[in-house]
């Protein structure tokens, strides 16, 4: 009797116990905790009611649909907005047709990465990436590369006049690992990562076959190949220093500006709606802080003297409203160069580890040249 009343109390932990280790064992479950599963952020970026247009740029990388359709574009060699199978515009009959719609849409899932378990639909190398960079080589990586990059096409580390306020793409990972697209440093030599050659299958070796709970793509510690003694904090502590020292300097510098500030458009992060032509005072500017960009481009938040913020993209921040009105800061401000640089360094998310010599070098450069 005592037998049968222990084996009835435990199994019910025995089940909770299967049902948790069978968890632990499904890739599909551990990928629903990742950031890939994010069904919400398919239908902002890679629908026709969400982006229109702009939904063959975003939505190459935002869902399974548009993924799969650009793909063999890709390979080609053409890694632009999706296009039609014949090379004309994706209009909105051809993105609807895919299923880039809110009712239809699907996250990035199994089927972007696989053919068939285990089989990668990318291994090793692609022609080139929107970020205007060839993969070789890089096993398994690759595929992530495929959209872990800034997407703005190859920068000359040297242009002093990049002619846009653009932002790098928040998943720069790629540009860092290979340690390219930055200003103020010459990265045209060898400043690729050991992380991106030497580790097996790059991103993969470290964020998947090393990593925590595999398909939740969280990365191993440092101490998976350097030994227990070595800790992430040890680049990423100077990193994170380095990042403030750079917000400060740049900053500081457009604080000398801000009387010129007349006008902007001014966007509520809440509602995600712009005012255009909303006139501030820039004399009541207390301080500036840099956000993530709005809409993909460089962007500032103002703290007023009364406490109000204000957040506005950078080119719109003019001398005067309406059509008589310019940007305070130009294009060819060294100040946007720097928030470029700032901006992928923070997106990038290791805080240096992808790439320590290549992101602390390019910081300091970058510092130095905002204290001039």
């Amino acid at each position: 009797m005592r037998k049968k009343m222990f084996l009835v109390l435990l199994m019910p932990l025995l089940w909770v116990g299967f049902v948790g280790f069978a968890a632990a064992q499904n890739p599909s479950a551990e990928w629903q905790k990742s950031k890939h599963s994010n069904k919400e952020r398919a239908m902002d970026e890679a629908t026709w009611e969400g982006r229109q247009e702009a939904a063959a740029f975003c939505g190459r990388c935002h869902s399974v649909q548009g993924f799969r359709a650009w793909l063999p574009q890709l390979m080609k060699g053409d890694p632009g907005p999706l296009k039609k199978p014949d090379g004309s515009k994706a209009d909105e009959a051809y993105i609807k047709s895919l299923g880039m719609t809110k009712d239809k849409v699907l996250p990035i899932n199994c089927a972007v990465c696989h053919t068939t378990a285990p089989e990668l639909r990318i291994e090793n190398n692609i022609p080139m990436l929107p970020n205007g960079l060839a993969v070789r080589g890089l096993g398994k990586g690759a595929l992530c590369m495929a959209c872990h990059n800034t997407r703005e096409g190859r920068i000359a580390w040297d242009n002093t006049d990049p002619k846009r306020y653009t932002q790098p793409h928040d998943a720069a990972q790629t540009d860092v690992l290979l340690g390219k697209n930055v200003f103020f440093y010459n990265d045209t030599g060898d400043t690729a990562s050991p992380h991106a050659g030497f580790v097996g299958d790059a991103c993969v070796t470290c964020h998947k076959e090393l990593g925590k709970a595999g398909h939740v793509f969280k990365p191993a510690d440092c101490s998976a190949c350097h030994g227990k003694n070595v800790k992430e904090e040890f680049v990423q502590n100077g990193t994170g220093n380095l990042l403030k020292q750079l917000a400060g300097a740049i900053t500081k510098k457009m604080m000398m500006s801000k009387d010129k500030i007349a006008c902007v458009t001014s966007w509520d992060p809440k509602a995600d709606k712009d005012a255009p032509n909303t006139a501030i005072d820039g004399k009541q500017v207390k301080s500036i802080e840099i956000p993530p960009g709005i809409h993909g481009q460089i962007s500032l938040k103002f703290v007023m003297q009364d406490g109000k913020q204000v957040y506005s993209q950078l080119g719109n921040i003019k001398d005067a409203c309406g059509d008589q009105g310019k940007p305070v800061y130009a294009t060819s401000d060294p100040t946007v160069r720097a928030l470029w640089n700032y901006l992928i360094f923070t997106y990038d998310g290791s805080k240096g580890v992808h790439n320590p010599r290549f992101t602390r070098n390019v910081l300091v450069a970058t510092i130095n040249e905002m204290s001039k």
